[in-house]
């Protein structure tokens, strides 16, 4: 009984040990298994540290952003202001240099006159009343048609280009100016000449040329051999009548005219100028140019010109008679010169 005791008790020591074992692997997977779990729990708490301060930055940088843009937009705003504002100050910069330009232009004009002024001698009241025309500067045609009828303007050629430039009604004062007073136009220099056609069909009484050998000199010899060089040349009816019918129809161009001319034959034709003895013992080869100057708003072109063939080596009686001739339209047959 005893031995059996012992054996029992010897049983339930080998399973308590055995239960022993059994629980001290456990305990020991237990601790291996609690220090995992420990390194997993840190590593969540790294990984959690690191999404907070991700998460942070992140917010930081949302906020940056947003403080970006508000700053960007209030200087765009700022800029736009400048910008009104810049463009405020020249706009009056612009109008300041304006009235100062035309305060500087009439304090010239005031000098000009105070030393004009300065400088004029008293003339005589006798011989003031022998004076037939006066000049008086052009300033508006309100003001120049309001003047005596012996009031005489005087335009440059470039100003008389400039009022025909600026169309009919410019054209129009000029020529009811001119029916009741006196103008005149002359060349920019002594050595050019223009063409004066234009102040003719503008109603101008005198149209100053230079004495130069060139086409416009021949133009004014043609218009006064209309009456055999004996004096004064009448204006055409239109430049004259109190109806503006006419000078519409005139400017208007309604009946242009067309001119036929045929080259025949000449002369006696001179040889060249030229002082080279040389150039003036050879025969000539002539050609003529035929121009037309029109007398309507045309005359701001250059004119139409024919150019016939060359008669080779015959300056003594060249012979063209050409089948083709020198076809224009004249729009204003009343001053239109060949």
């Amino acid at each position: 009984s005893l031995e059996e005791d012992v054996k029992n008790a010897q049983i339930d020591c080998d399973a308590f040990q055995s239960a022993y074992d059994v629980a001290k692997e456990s305990q020991e997977e237990a601790v291996w298994r609690a220090a995992e779990a420990r390194m997993a729990h840190e590593k969540n708490c790294l990984s959690l540290a690191s999404l907070e301060r991700d998460a942070m930055a992140e917010l930081l940088h949302k906020e940056h952003v947003q403080q970006a843009e508000l700053l960007a937009a209030n200087a765009c705003e700022n800029a736009q202001a400048l910008s009104k504002i810049a463009n405020d100050l020249k706009e009056k910069k612009e109008e300041a240099k304006a009235v100062a330009a035309e305060k500087a232009g009439a304090l010239e004009i005031a000098t000009r006159f105070k030393e004009k002024k300065r400088r004029v001698q008293p003339i005589s009241k006798s011989l003031s009343e022998l004076t037939l025309l006066h000049s008086c500067n052009y300033r508006t045609w309100m003001k120049s048609m309001e003047t005596p009828n012996w009031t005489v303007h005087n335009f440059p050629d470039q100003k008389i280009v400039k009022m025909a430039e600026e169309g009919k009604e410019e054209w129009t004062n000029m020529v009811e100016f001119n029916k009741n007073h006196f103008s005149r136009a002359y060349p920019p220099s002594s050595s050019r000449n223009y063409n004066p056609l234009l102040p003719w069909a503008m109603g101008c009484q005198f149209v100053s040329l230079n004495f130069t050998r060139n086409q416009f000199m021949l133009v004014n010899d043609g218009r006064f051999r209309e009456n055999g060089n004996t004096g004064y040349v009448l204006k055409p009816e239109y430049l004259c009548s109190d109806s503006l019918g006419d000078l519409d129809d005139a400017m208007g161009c309604h009946r242009p005219r067309k001119v036929i001319i045929r080259i025949l034959s000449g002369f006696y034709l001179p040889k060249s100028m030229d002082i080279n003895p040389g150039i003036q013992k050879r025969t000539i080869n002539p050609f003529v140019v035929v121009t037309m100057y029109d007398g309507s708003a045309a005359s701001l072109l250059p004119p139409s010109t024919f150019s016939s063939g060359v008669v080779k080596g015959n300056g003594l009686n060249p012979v063209w008679n050409e089948n083709e001739a020198a076809t224009f339209t004249c729009l204003n047959p009343a001053l239109g010169i060949v």
